[in-house]
C-alpha cells in the first residue's frame, strides 16, 4: 500500500488444483505481478505442465517464486538453505561434535533436501564421516513427524549421535519429548539444534538453539523485486536471504 499497490492474498490449503485456480483467477484479473510462495514451488522435481502455465502467464506479467521451478521464466527469491546449515553445522563441529545426524523433512521437498546436500558437503570438508542412519527422514514437518521419526530410529538400535538437527523447530519439540521419554538428557546426553527460531524454541526445556530466517529482509526483497519487475528495472533473476544462528541451552560443548 505504501508504494501504491494493493495486496491480494490468496491461500491453495495444500491444494494443487485451487493453486492452479488461483494463479489463473489472479491472471485473468490483470494484477501487476504474482508472488507464489509454497506449493508446486517447493517441489524438488517441477512439473513440466505448471511451468509451462507459469510461463505462459509470465510473459504478460512478473512472476516471483519462493522456491525452484525449473524452465520457468521467473523471478526467484529464497531463504539461503545452504548458509543455513554450514552456520548450525559448524557450530556444533566447533563445539567438539562428530557423530551429527539430521533428522525429519521429505525428499521431495526442495528445502529439505538443499540442507541435506550442504551438511554432506560441510561433514566432508571438515574430514567428518556420513553415516548414512544418521541422514532420517520424516513422514510430516510437526512435533508428531519428530516423535515418530526418532522412535523408528531408534528402534533399529542404532548408536546415539552426539547431537541432532532437526529440520525445523516443530521437528525438534518431538524429537526432545521421545528422548526424555527414554530417560534422555538434554544437552548432557545428546544436543539438539533446529531451524525456524519460532516460539517453540523458548517454550520448552531447555531452550532451543535454532537458525533464524530474516522474515523481514524476505518480504521486502519480495516486495520490491516484484515492484522494480512491474517498472521493468531488471531486478536480478535470482537472490538469497542469510540467516542467523540463536544459541540457547540445548547444545553442550566438549
Amino acid at each position: 500500500i505504501a508504494n501504491g499497490y494493493m495486496l491480494m492474498v490468496c491461500n491453495s490449503l495444500g491444494s494443487n488444483s485451487l493453486e492452479h485456480d488461483h494463479i489463473d483467477k489472479l491472471a485473468s484479473q490483470k494484477v501487476d505481478a504474482i508472488i507464489q510462495i509454497g506449493g508446486k514451488v517447493d517441489e524438488l522435481v517441477s512439473d513440466e505442465q505448471y511451468v509451462e502455465m507459469i510461463n505462459s502467464i509470465a510473459n504478460k506479467m512478473p512472476i516471483l517464486i519462493t522456491g525452484k521451478l525449473d524452465g520457468a521464466d521467473c523471478y526467484q527469491v529464497n531463504i539461503d538453505e545452504g548458509q543455513a546449515m554450514e552456520i548450525v553445522l559448524e557450530y556444533l563441529i566447533q563445539n567438539g561434535h562428530q557423530e551429527i545426524a539430521l533428522v525429519g523433512g521429505r525428499a521431495d521437498v526442495k528445502s529439505t533436501m538443499d540442507k541435506r546436500f550442504r551438511y554432506r558437503q560441510i561433514m566432508r570438508k571438515y574430514g567428518l564421516t556420513i553415516r548414512e542412519e544418521y541422514i532420517i527422514s520424516g513422514k510430516t514437518y510437526d512435533i508428531e513427524g519428530g516423535y515418530d521419526a526418532m522412535k523408528e530410529w531408534m528402534s533399529n538400535d542404532f548408536p546415539m549421535p552426539s547431537a541432532i538437527i532437526a529440520i525445523n523447530d516443530f521437528t525438534a519439540v518431538g524429537i526432545m519429548r521421545f528422548l526424555k521419554e527414554h530417560g534422555l538428557s538434554i544437552p548432557k546426553d545428546v544436543s539438539i539444534a533446529s531451524f525456524d527460531n519460532t516460539y517453540m524454541t523458548e517454550g520448552c526445556e531447555p531452550n532451543l538453539t535454532s537458525v533464524g530466517y530474516d522474515y523481514k529482509a524476505f518480504g521486502e526483497c519480495l516486495i520490491k523485486t516484484a515492484i522494480a519487475a512491474i517498472h521493468k528495472e531488471e531486478p536480478p533473476r535470482t537472490q538469497l536471504i542469510k540467516s542467523k544462528l540463536y544459541v540457547r541451552e540445548s547444545c553442550r560443548k566438549f
